[in-house]
């Protein structure tokens, strides 16, 4: 059985937006422990505990966005659908949010949250296009 067009685009678009999110948070990771590091005391337990935090969110959130692209995209599951409009509506809710309260990262930072977005939204577009053929759970070979 051939995979539906809008599966196919859902699956890069949101491959790519985990990559492009990846790639941000290795360079806040970068500042963060880079900030750890100049100033130890600010840090509550220490540089080395921060810097594992850190590694252990991050892993998570691959976890996470790995397990929700195979049951969305292999799977045709409907409930991850959901959960994935979820968080995307989680995310607009976070942009809105920074962008009021202006903490938006400067520079390359704010870019790759913005091309993140976007591919996201592309993304969940994919997923209610009403060709998606993703409105009831079922195995795709």
């Amino acid at each position: 059985m051939e995979r539906p067009v809008s599966i196919i685009w859902f699956e890069r678009c949101y491959l790519g937006a985990t990559a492009v999110g990846l790639v941000n948070t290795a360079l806040s990771w970068n500042s963060s422990l880079q900030r750890m590091a100049e100033n130890p005391g600010a840090a509550q337990f220490g540089p080395a505990f921060g810097g594992n935090i850190l590694l252990f969110g991050t892993a998570i959130a691959i976890v996470l966005a790995l397990t929700l692209w195979y049951f969305t995209a292999r799977r045709r599951s409907v409930v991850t659908k959901w959960i994935i409009t979820a968080f995307f509506g989680l995310g607009v809710l976070g942009i809105v949010t920074s962008l009021r309260t202006g903490t938006t990262q400067p520079g390359i930072g704010g870019v790759l949250m913005i091309v993140a977005f976007v591919l996201n939204a592309i993304a969940v577009w994919q997923l209610f296009r009403p060709d998606a053929a993703l409105w009831f759970d079922e195995v795709v070979a």
